[in-house]
């Protein structure tokens, strides 16, 4: 073929392209049969309650039912290793945090699943940390409740968390570090069971999130929020640096698929759930129940993952805790 017929076709392509059939955008895949949700944690806490927000929402946009099922144990473990064996056809996700993909690798030398392994869908919302105490132990602000612990120091006061080597432990045991005082951890099964000890005074405090304490209508008492600003939904609750102390941070509760889940199915997912994600109606459910829409798209979410992976590391490797040494 000489190089003039070469260069008419090219041309003649080139000129076809803006006509020519386009590749199947990701609204393409459609669930055939219900969606499963796994939630690795018990009813009850921030998770599950986020979760069920989620598959009420998706439900419609994907035309198929998305039923939540809860998966406790073991840290998340049990729920993440489910997820990892299911077949990645985008009809079982697993709804999660930081706790299961961030913090179990820093903490497990041996896991039964890959963390690194899941494909990111979807960020749903980040939970805001804050610090509350049992309603019978009298102290109304973080620096009072530091003092109150060094006094203590014979006799530690205690802390819940929902398991051990949990986000909820590592808030914690940063917030003891860095104001040099002692309290004993008393780790529960979920954030449900922590939540109803405080109640019952049975545990003095907890690094709990602002979800789970405002949804007790008061009955907790909520020291301050680990935020760089008051979060609406307790406006007149400080922030810690407010009280004079440098700490800060937030939990991310997000869509994941099994290993190998097309990126075709991953996308339609995201998509549909960022729909109502970003809706202006999003933030009456977010932030009564203490949490903060997560608008990123699907590339910034995976991009996130990877800092927020070296943050909860540095904060885990620091404190020295491992579970399976």
């Amino acid at each position: 073929m000489s190089a003039i017929h070469i260069g008419r076709r090219a041309a003649l392509l080139a000129a076809a392209l803006p006509f020519a059939p386009r590749p199947a955008r990701a609204q393409a895949w459609a669930p055939s049969r219900p969606i499963r949700l796994v939630v690795a944690y018990p009813p009850g806490g921030a998770t599950d309650l986020v979760a069920r927000w989620v598959a009420r929402e998706l439900t419609p946009r994907l035309g198929q039912p998305v039923v939540v099922e809860n998966r406790p144990g073991a840290n998340g473990i049990v729920g993440s290793q489910a997820v990892q064996g299911a077949a990645p056809d985008g009809h079982t996700l697993i709804f999660t945090t930081a706790d299961t993909h961030s913090v179990n690798p820093v903490v497990y030398r041996r896991l039964p699943y890959q963390p690194a392994s899941f494909v990111p869908v979807s960020a749903v919302a980040r939970l805001v940390f804050s610090v509350v105490t049992r309603p019978g132990l009298g102290v109304r602000t973080v620096p009072e409740f530091v003092e109150l612990a060094r006094r203590r120091a014979a006799t530690p006061l205690t802390f819940a968390s929902w398991g051990v080597a949990s986000t909820s432990q590592v808030m914690m045991e940063t917030l003891k570090a860095q104001e040099r005082f002692e309290a004993q951890h008393v780790p529960f099964q979920g954030a449900s069971p922590a939540v109803a000890a405080l109640l019952a005074d049975q545990v003095d405090s907890m690094m709990l999130p602002v979800a789970v304490a405002v949804s007790q209508g008061g009955r907790l008492p909520i020291l301050g929020v680990a935020t760089a600003q008051r979060f609406p939904a307790v406006p007149d609750v400080p922030t810690l640096r407010e009280q004079g102390i440098d700490l800060s941070g937030d939990l991310w509760l997000a869509i994941l698929a099994p290993p190998g889940t097309p990126a075709m199915i991953a996308e339609r997912i995201a998509e549909e759930t960022q729909a109502f994600v970003r809706a202006p109606e999003a933030p009456n459910f977010l932030i009564p129940n203490g949490l903060v829409a997560d608008t990123a798209d699907r590339a910034r979410f995976i991009a996130y993952l990877q800092e927020d992976d070296a943050v909860w590391r540095a904060r885990v490797e620091r404190l020295g805790i491992r579970l399976d040494d």
